[in-house]
């Protein structure tokens, strides 16, 4: 399976969540050399356009993990798909309740330009009632369909392990939750997660570095 992501070297996502490139660059100019992947989330996107996934890829010379959670029918999130590809993005988070059809219209869309990553289970408490009791489904659906990977909550670190047993040692996991929400990043790759995700933690922290530092441990 292509490497979208890259190799591993930290196994650290930094989420860049903050209002403008300018603020995430200051950020990322002091952190770059922990970071293996930078996510982007829907509002940094929709303020600032798709391009600044390109930006983001060519300042820092590192993988840009589109996370937009697509959730819409098959033609409208193939066409999401395709402009993080035409944007200079290597992956992009689709929910996996848009079935196997929006899946695949997806997987077509991305022509092996970017790693489709099904997300499976919200962090936050609210997450447990809806999106939970179907997880494992949706994980057996994705490995199923050979996508590049999955989400899990990296705040529950046995559910991390259940969906690493569910799809197998070959998919990505990209586990949110770390830091802010209490997830710790070595109970993350215990459990079998490729990679944290963190932004809170870090970017609201006096010292960045130290914080990078302290999730690292």
């Amino acid at each position: 399976m292509r490497k979208f992501l890259g190799e591993k070297q930290t196994g650290l996502i930094f989420a860049a969540d903050l209002p403008t490139f300018e603020d995430n660059a200051r950020v990322l100019d002091a952190i770059s050399e922990f970071v293996d992947v930078i996510k982007v989330c829907n509002p940094l996107v929709m303020r600032e356009g798709a391009a600044t996934i390109r930006k983001l890829a060519e300042r820092y010379s590192k993988p840009v993990f589109a996370d937009l959670k697509v959730a819409d029918v098959p033609h409208t999130s193939a066409q999401i798909v395709k402009i993080v590809a035409d944007n200079g993005g290597s992956a992009v988070m689709v929910h996996g309740f848009v079935g196997p059809d929006g899946i695949s219209e997806c997987m077509e869309a991305a022509n092996d330009k970017v790693g489709i990553i099904i997300q499976l289970e919200l962090t936050n408490p609210g997450g447990k009632i809806f999106t939970a009791p179907i997880a494992n489904d949706m994980a057996r659906l994705a490995a199923e369909m050979g996508v590049y990977g999955t989400q899990a909550p990296g705040n529950r670190p046995n559910r991390i392990a259940e969906i690493r047993g569910i799809i197998g040692p070959e998919p990505v996991i990209v586990c949110c939750g770390v830091g802010a929400q209490g997830g710790k990043h070595s109970e993350v790759m215990q459990a079998g997660g490729t990679y944290s995700i963190v932004g809170r933690a870090i970017y609201n922290a006096d010292d960045p570095v130290r914080a990078v530092e302290a999730v690292l441990i």
